[in-house]
C-alpha cells in the first residue's frame, strides 16, 4: 500500500499552519494508524502537542534546506514506519528539492497545496516572484484565506494572477468552515487513481487465490479435473518460462536507455505542434523503452504543461509500438515469423499518427479534454525519475530502474499467462472451433481481451503467442497492438487528467483504426 506525502506550502504567517490544523481535525487521519508532521518553519500559530500526542502523530522538525536531502524520508521510514506523512513546508525553499528527492519505493508525493493570504499577495509576489513561482508552479491546489474584505473584483484579479503561472492548478477563497470542506475532499483517497488501480488488484489477487482453492477442490472430488489442471499449469509455465529471462534483460536495457540518453529535445520537438512533430511524437518511443504503464505519469506530465493534445495522443499510442524492447520482444516470441515486428510497428504508428491527425483536424487542444478541477496526479518515482550524479551514480540507477521495470511488468505477465492458460484449457472445443472460422468474430474477442487483460506492452507478445493455437496471426497481432493502446488500468489513471467522455471516444477511434488496419493487413498476412 503508499504511503502518501502531502505538502503544504507558502510564506511565513500565510496561514499554513491554521490549513494543517483543519486537516488534522478532519475524519480523514482516522484510518492512519501512525503519522509524521515534518514541520520546517516555525510559525506564530502553534500545534497542539497533546492532541498530537493523542492521535498518535509524530513530529520531526527541519531547521535547514541542507537537512532537505534523499536521507530525509529513508530516515523516517527506518525510525518510523508512518502510514501518511505530511509536511509544513518552508515557501522561500526551494520545492523542487523535496519534490525530487529519493524515497523509499512505496512513498508517493501526491498533493502541493499552496497557501497565501490575499491581502499581501500581490505585494508578496512583486517582490518575491523568483521565491513564490516555483511553489505556486508545481501546487495543484492554491488556498486564499482572509478574504472577507476583499472584493470580488480583487478575487478574479487573484485568480487570474494565479492562473498565469500554473493554468492547471486549482484555486480556492475560504473560510475556516469551507477549509474543512475542501481538505476533506482533496485529501480523500477512495477515489485515487493509484488506489483504484491497487484496488483492482487485490481483488484480482483474491479471485486468483480462490480460483485455486476451487481448483484444489475440484481435483480432490473429480480426480479427472486433475488432466486439465495439470494441462493450465503446464501452459501457464510455459509461457513464464519463456518470457521472464527477456523481461530481465528487457528491463535493463530499458533502464540503460532511459538513464543515458537524452529526451529533452525530443520533448521539445513535441511541444512545437507543428505537423513535422507527428513524425517526431510517434518516434519519439524509441528513446524511452518503458512499459506503457509506466508512460502515464510521462503522458500526464505533458498535459499538466499543455502540450499539444494531437501529438501528446500519437506519443502515447505509437510508444509502445516503437520500443526497441517492443520489438526485441516480438523476434524472441515469433522466431518463425520476424516479419511480425516489423509489422506490429507499421500497424503501431499509422495508428497513433492517423489518432493525432484526426484530433489536429477536430481541432481539440488540451483544454478541451483535460478537467480543470482535478485531484492532484501522484508525482510517483519512475525509471526518468531517478536521482543520480557521475558514471558510477548512473550505473547504479541503471540496476535501481531495471528493478522498478522488471517488478512492474513481471506482475502482468503472470496475471496475463495465467488468464491465457486458463482460456486455452476450459475454452470448448466447439467454440474455438467457432472461433477458428470466423476472423471478425476472433478479432472481437482479440479486443475485449486486449482491454481487460491489461497486459505489459513489453511482453505481451509472449500472452499473444500462446492464442497462436486458437487464434490467426491478424487477430493476435491486434491483441499485441492494442493491449497497450486500450489497456483498462491506465485508462482508469488517465481519467483523473483527461475526461471520460473523450477516453471513450479515443478507445473507439483507436477500435476503428484498428479494425480498418488489421483488416487490410489479413489480405497480406
Amino acid at each position: 500500500m503508499a504511503t502518501y506525502i502531502d505538502i503544504i506550502t507558502g510564506l511565513l504567517e500565510s496561514g499554513k499552519t491554521t490549513v494543517i490544523n483543519e486537516l488534522l481535525q478532519s475524519d480523514y487521519l482516522e484510518e492512519f494508524e501512525k503519522i509524521i508532521l515534518v514541520i520546517c518553519e516555525e510559525g506564530f500559530t502553534e500545534y497542539d502537542e497533546k492532541k498530537l500526542e493523542e492521535m498518535n502523530i509524530e513530529i520531526l522538525t527541519v531547521e535547514n534546506e541542507s537537512d532537505v536531502n534523499d536521507d530525509l524520508f529513508i530516515k523516517i521510514e527506518d525510525e518510523y514506519s508512518p502510514d501518511y506523512i505530511l509536511v509544513e513546508y518552508n515557501g522561500t525553499w526551494n520545492i523542487s528539492e523535496i519534490l525530487g528527492l529519493k524515497t523509499p519505493f512505496e512513498y508517493k508525493f501526491r498533493n502541493v497545496v499552496f497557501v497565501s493570504e490575499s491581502g499581501n499577495f500581490r505585494n508578496q509576489l512583486s517582490n518575491m516572484a523568483t521565491v513564490m513561482q516555483p511553489h505556486i508552479l508545481n501546487s495543484d491546489i492554491v488556498i486564499f484565506n482572509r478574504f472577507e474584505k476583499l472584493h470580488q473584483g480583487m478575487q478574479k484579479k487573484l485568480t487570474r494572477d494565479i492562473k498565469n503561472i500554473n493554468p492547471r492548478t486549482s484555486v480556492t477563497f475560504t473560510n475556516k468552515i469551507e477549509t474543512d470542506k475542501i481538505l476533506k475532499e482533496r485529501f480523500l483517497t477512495v477515489n485515487n487513481p493509484e488506489n483504484t488501480s491497487m484496488i483492482l488488484k487485490i481483488n484480482l489477487k483474491i479471485g486468483i487465490f480462490l480460483a485455486f482453492c476451487f481448483s484444489l477442490f475440484l481435483i480432490i472430488e473429480f480426480p479427472n479435473a486433475y488432466r486439465h489442471t495439470q494441462s493450465m499449469v503446464t501452459v501457464f509455465l510455459s509461457i513464464l518460462m519463456q518470457s521472464i529471462p527477456f523481461i530481465l534483460l528487457g528491463a535493463f536495457i530499458s533502464a540503460g536507455i532511459q538513464i543515458f540518453a537524452s529526451t529533452g529535445w525530443i520533448m521539445k520537438q513535441i511541444s512545437k505542434g507543428s505537423w513535422y512533430s507527428f513524425v517526431i511524437a510517434s518516434a519519439a518511443g524509441l528513446f524511452m523503452p518503458i512499459c506503457d504503464c509506466g508512460m502515464v505519469p510521462i503522458i500526464s506530465g505533458l498535459l499538466k504543461k499543455e502540450t499539444p493534445l494531437p501529438q501528446t495522443i500519437t506519443f502515447w499510442l505509437s510508444s509502445s509500438a516503437v520500443s526497441p524492447i517492443v520489438i526485441i520482444s516480438m523476434l524472441y516470441a515469433f522466431p518463425e515469423q520476424p516479419y511480425l515486428a516489423v509489422v506490429r510497428v507499421v500497424a503501431g504508428l499509422i495508428i497513433g499518427i492517423m489518432a493525432g491527425i484526426i484530433l489536429k483536424l477536430m481541432k481539440l487542444e488540451t483544454k478541451d479534454v483535460t478537467k480543470g478541477n482535478r485531484r492532484t496526479m501522484s508525482i510517483g518515482k519512475d525509471v526518468l525519475e531517478l536521482k543520480y550524479d557521475g558514471t558510477k551514480g548512473k550505473i547504479e540507477a541503471v540496476f535501481a530502474g531495471a528493478q522498478v521495470e522488471f517488478f512492474r511488468v513481471a506482475e502482468y505477465v503472470i496475471v496475463g499467462a495465467l488468464i491465457s492458460a486458463v482460456l486455452q484449457t476450459i475454452m470448448p472445443q466447439t467454440m474455438k472451433s467457432f472461433i477458428g472460422n470466423n476472423i471478425i468474430i476472433q478479432f472481437v474477442v482479440m479486443t475485449v481481451a486486449a482491454m481487460l487483460m491489461s497486459t505489459c506492452s513489453t511482453s505481451n507478445a509472449f500472452i499473444g503467442r500462446s492464442f497462436s493455437n486458437n487464434f490467426s496471426t491478424v487477430p493476435i497481432l491486434s491483441f499485441i497492438v492494442m493491449g497497450p493502446m486500450l489497456d483498462l488500468k491506465n485508462m482508469v489513471m488517465l481519467s483523473e487528467i483527461l475526461k471520460k467522455r473523450f477516453l471513450l471516444f479515443l478507445a473507439t477511434l483507436v477500435i476503428i483504426e484498428s479494425a480498418i488496419v488489421f483488416g487490410t493487413l489479413s489480405f497480406f498476412v
